[in-house]
């Protein structure tokens, strides 16, 4: 009873002292109660109902602001994040590079001025904050045993050994960063805002991604089964290009639930399971990846459907990309030249091409001219 006790009077302390934000770190830790299975699992009910009612108020929480962090929103119960509770979802992503400065000035007290810290945009490139932060204890405590003020070689000296790829895997990366882009601009996927590819990656970091090509959805449209089919096929384009073009793929398509292949699977999941767009009407609840994953294990028939659905749209990507080669060659030489392409930048690409190939075929039918006279 003391979890209970101790929320419930967080909860009245920040109303005494309105205007309040009350912060509640690992908001996952409360779980679902649909999930539940454990032995303590009625105690655990009764600590999300008790976290339901703070969150309500009989008089209403006028005055505070409640923030909840966490890097798992689907164990959270439904409950707690619907309209009216903890309602606005912001995904934090890892820090910029303008923003991994800012991140550094503010740990080392702004003892190093913004310009001197800046030469560490490209070395610090995936870190998280967390990865920041630790990078400038290290240093601190380095320049504390030597018994001076900190400088910018001591954070140098504390940040990760940066690994600059060799060309056959940056060519390989971007390949496969082109194979996605290609097949969402060919399928219309949303609006294309451009591809990003690494050059260089830190050991340690809390990433280790070879780039991204970048889309925005719009936040209303109907969802049939073809966009669906259309996403899936949008996640696998990068293993297609990597098998047209090299004859095999890397691991990068794979590893961790947002990969490549995590996310294709996880919507072929739930379109067979959630969606009713398979052979069956059959709707389960499953929504987490511990879920969705528990079910297929159990499911030999929904993993085979599921095999069916991805090779499928590995096909499709690969037949999109089929007749793009000298395309892929040239947006993937650009990417790895400049580690970027824009929209105007792949829309100029195209153009050079569709005039290359119409300047050969005009010099083709004059040869042939040429020839029967």
């Amino acid at each position: 009873g003391d979890l209970l006790k101790a929320m419930r009077r967080d909860f009245a302390r920040a109303s005494g002292q309105a205007p309040a934000i009350l912060f509640v770190d690992e908001l996952d830790s409360f779980g679902d109660r649909d999930s539940f299975t454990h032995d303590h699992r009625d105690y655990s009910v009764q600590v999300i109902n008790a976290f339901l009612e703070c969150l309500d108020g009989v008089d209403g929480r006028e005055g505070v602001v409640v923030v909840g962090a966490t890097n798992n929103i689907t164990r959270i119960d439904p409950a707690i994040v619907r309209s009216g509770r903890l309602d606005k979802h912001v995904e934090i992503p890892l820090p910029a590079a303008q923003d991994r400065i800012a991140i550094l000035h503010q740990q080392l007290d702004q003892s190093i001025s913004v310009g001197e810290l800046s030469a560490l945009a490209t070395c610090t490139d995936g870190m998280s904050g967390a990865d920041l932060a630790k990078a400038v204890r290290d240093a601190k405590r380095v320049a504390r045993r030597a018994g001076r003020e900190i400088t910018v070689g001591d954070v140098v000296t504390a940040l990760p050994e940066v690994v600059r790829l060799d060309a056959t895997h940056l060519r390989g990366n971007a390949i496969h960063e082109v194979g996605h882009t290609l097949v969402g601009l060919r399928l219309s996927h949303g609006t294309y805002l451009g591809t990003d590819l690494t050059h260089q990656i830190s050991d340690g970091s809390a990433v280790s991604t070879g780039g991204r090509a970048c889309f925005e959805m719009p936040s209303v449209r109907r969802r049939d089964k073809q966009f669906y089919l259309d996403q899936i096929a949008v996640c696998l384009g990068g293993i297609a290009a990597e098998r047209l073009v090299l004859g095999t793929t890397s691991d990068g398509a794979g590893g961790d639930d947002r990969s490549d292949l995590g996310m294709a699977t996880r919507l072929a999941t739930l379109l067979l399971t959630q969606f009713g767009m398979g052979e069956t009407l059959r709707f389960s609840k499953a929504a987490s990846d511990e879920d969705l994953e528990h079910l297929r294990r159990n499911d030999p028939q929904l993993c085979s459907r599921i095999d069916q659905v991805l090779e499928m749209e590995l096909q499709r990507a690969s037949s999109i990309l089929a007749d793009e080669r000298m395309l892929i060659d040239r947006m993937s030489e650009d990417l790895i030249a400049t580690g970027k392409l824009t929209p105007e930048r792949v829309s100029a690409i195209e153009a050079e091409l569709r005039s290359q190939a119409h300047l050969n075929a005009v010099r083709s039918t004059m040869q042939k001219s040429k020839r029967k006279g």
